[in-house]
């Protein structure tokens, strides 16, 4: 008996049993119904008139597809029925061009006359087919209103790189036959689709399987391609390509952005270079503690920056001996901008004569300009002693408050103000400034993170003042620790994996780099230009781009040139998910360096995806792969 079972229509009733869909299935207008869940299919039905190479790998990419099956059909149309399709088109073609009375109508027929002319000169003289092709995506879901909600991002998605989907009602009995159907089988079925015509080499140049990824020799895993890829990355990777060390970061909450730069943290300091952090949130700390690294408080409560401490910020490139001269110019041109911050948009005048004040001070105290930076930081005032010598300067008696005589209307305004915003210093916030630096050296310090959360909630002139403080340390730490490594590099001693890095993070930058700071935009503008040659970088981590570049910002305007310019200098942009009004920044921002199908992608990025951007390079996505291990470690900031 079983035997004849067997025979008949040659079917294997027990295989079937086993591979048929257990509990049964359903087809309803819209979607499969099946005894473990739903399912439907996608076809896509329009395709954009220009497409790059590897363009069938967008499709097979999207970063929307999870746990889901692609199917391209591909046939051969009848050379002879091509040509009579071409040539009818290129007879609408030259009607329209010759008929239309609109001029735009007129060159967009004249270009597509042009293009079906050079297809048909391949097909007839270059032996060049004509293949028809059908993309469908299967996607399943336990829940029914789960699979509606993957299916509309994968509209979405399909929309924004310049294709367009739809689920065909009614149909998708064949269209579930046509995952085991060929398209010759497929033209017997009532609802046959001839699919999309396009040229063989087109098809061609658009091969799905190309599989990107990126394997820095010196690099640690950071994630995986959506082709399947490894990302290992070295931020500092230097090819004739990838000349410098400074990066971005943009990702709203809960898509990533803490893990990712967590794990960047934490690759650096694996790989043994030097790490400072601007932590806001202070949301690294158990990070911190667990690599060792050192935690410092500038809130008023911890260690103390003095700002009038001349600090080495100027090397001589080929001895690597200290510029005291310079550097005591440029100390007194940071603390010409630190009056700006405190003072807030003051006159010109009224800097000018700070400044004149400060250089007169510092001669009176007994600061030689020939040894500026080589004082024990005792040895340098404080800035209750900077304002004392401004009263002494516009009183005669200080107690009294006589003012002398000699001193014109105009300057004893001046000298006012200035005394006003040193007392507001000394008096209010005399905890976060006026006294001797309490951090000794810090070169031998592998991680030092910044704890600035209570900072963050003090008056903005205070905040941006202590920021500029920091950011000047660590240019004269970095200064010193980059001259030692550049001089073993200079005489062989090192070769450039051996190099010691150093590495400035700054999260929630746009609390520092905005419209408003522009003071500091221009300061960071310099690190970036400068840190290359010390072996030094800088990464940027923000939510939202519009966070540092508001729409409201004119593009034409200076502030909005010198924030572009400061991304222009990051080597590397990581950007995650972002809403889709902070698509007009991006291309404003990134004008060139992504295209308009990766803008349109990324509000669509899901958990920890990512597209990085190298420049000189093609752009990659991937995902952040983090371990069960680091997602404990880096607790918080999923």
């Amino acid at each position: 008996m079983r035997k004849n079972i067997f025979k008949k229509d040659n079917l294997n009733p027990f295989f079937l049993n086993d591979i048929q869909p257990q509990g049964g299935i359903s087809f309803k207008d819209r979607v499969i119904v099946k005894g473990d869940g739903y399912e439907t299919c996608i076809y896509v039905y329009f395709y954009p008139g220009q497409v790059n190479e590897f363009w069938l790998n967008s499709l097979t990419s999207l970063s929307s597809l999870d746990n889901a099956i692609i199917t391209i059909d591909v046939g051969t149309e009848d050379k002879q029925k091509a040509l009579e399709s071409i040539n009818k088109s290129l007879i609408e073609q030259e009607s329209r061009y010759y008929e239309d009375k609109d001029k735009i109508s007129q060159i967009k027929a004249k270009n597509t006359y042009g293009a079906l002319h050079t297809l048909a000169d391949n097909v007839t003289n270059q032996g060049e087919a004509i293949k028809l092709i059908q993309v469908r995506f299967y996607i399943s879901d336990k829940e029914k209103d789960s699979l509606e909600n993957k299916v509309k991002d994968i509209m979405q998605e399909l929309e924004g790189i310049g294709f367009r989907g739809t689920v065909c009602l009614n149909e998708l009995e064949y269209d579930w036959q046509s995952l085991y159907y060929g398209p010759i089988e497929q033209k017997k079925f009532k609802n046959k689709r001839k699919g999309k015509a396009v040229p063989a080499s087109s098809l061609a140049g658009g091969y799905p399987f190309h599989f990107t990824s990126l394997n820095d020799p010196t690099g640690i895993l950071l994630g995986q391609t959506f082709t399947g890829g490894n990302v290992i990355f070295d931020l500092f990777t230097k090819t004739d390509i990838r000349k410098f060390y400074n990066a971005v970061l943009f990702g709203t909450m809960g898509v990533g952005k803490s893990t990712t730069l967590k794990k960047l943290l934490l690759n650096n300091a694996i790989i043994g270079n030097i790490v400072r952090l601007l932590d806001i949130t202070g949301e690294f700390k158990p990070l911190i503690t667990l690599l060792g690294g050192r935690i410092i408080s500038l809130d008023g409560t911890g260690e103390i920056i003095n700002p009038l401490q001349i600090l080495s910020t100027m090397i001589d490139e080929e001895t690597f001996e200290v510029l005291n001269k310079e550097s005591f110019m440029m100390h007194m041109s940071k603390m010409s901008m630190m009056y700006n911050y405190i003072a807030i948009n003051p006159e010109v005048e009224e800097v000018r004569e700070f400044d004149k004040l400060l250089s007169k001070f510092y001669n009176h105290f007994g600061i030689e300009i020939e040894k500026a930076t080589e004082y024990e930081s005792k040895e340098y005032p404080i800035m209750s002693d900077l304002l004392k010598f401004a009263k002494e300067e516009m009183y005669v008696d200080v107690k009294k408050e006589e003012i002398r005589k000699n001193l014109t209307i105009d300057k004893q305004r001046r000298l006012e103000n200035i005394i006003l915003n040193l007392e507001s210093i000394v008096r209010d916030y005399g905890a976060l400034f006026d006294g001797h630096s309490t951090i000794t050296d810090i070169t031998n310090e592998q991680i030092i993170s910044f704890q600035l959360r209570n900072l963050s909630q003090y008056d903005k002139r205070i905040f941006r003042t202590q920021i500029f403080n920091i950011l000047t340390l660590l240019w004269n730490n970095a200064l010193k620790i980059g001259t030692k490594e550049k001089k073993s590099f200079d005489n062989g001693l090192k070769t450039l994996e051996d190099i010691m890095h150093y590495l400035i993070i700054i999260d929630e930058a746009h609390t520092i780099i905005n419209s408003e700071n522009i003071m500091a935009v221009d300061y960071l503008i310099t690190c970036e230009r400068e840190f290359r040659k010390y072996f030094g970088g800088l990464l940027y981590a923000t939510q939202s781009i519009r966070d540092m570049v508001p729409e409201t910002i004119d593009s034409t305007s200076e502030v909005f040139g010198k924030i572009k310019t400061l991304f222009e200098l990051t080597q590397y942009k990581f950007i995650m998910q972002q809403d889709s009004n902070a698509m007009a920044s991006l291309r404003k921002i990134f004008e060139g360096q992504l295209s308009e199908s990766e803008i349109k992608s990324i509000p669509n990025l899901g958990m920890g995806q990512c597209i990085l951007s190298i420049n000189g390079m093609s752009n990659i996505k991937f995902k952040v792969l983090a371990t069960e291990e680091e997602k404990k470690l880096f607790a918080g900031g999923a």
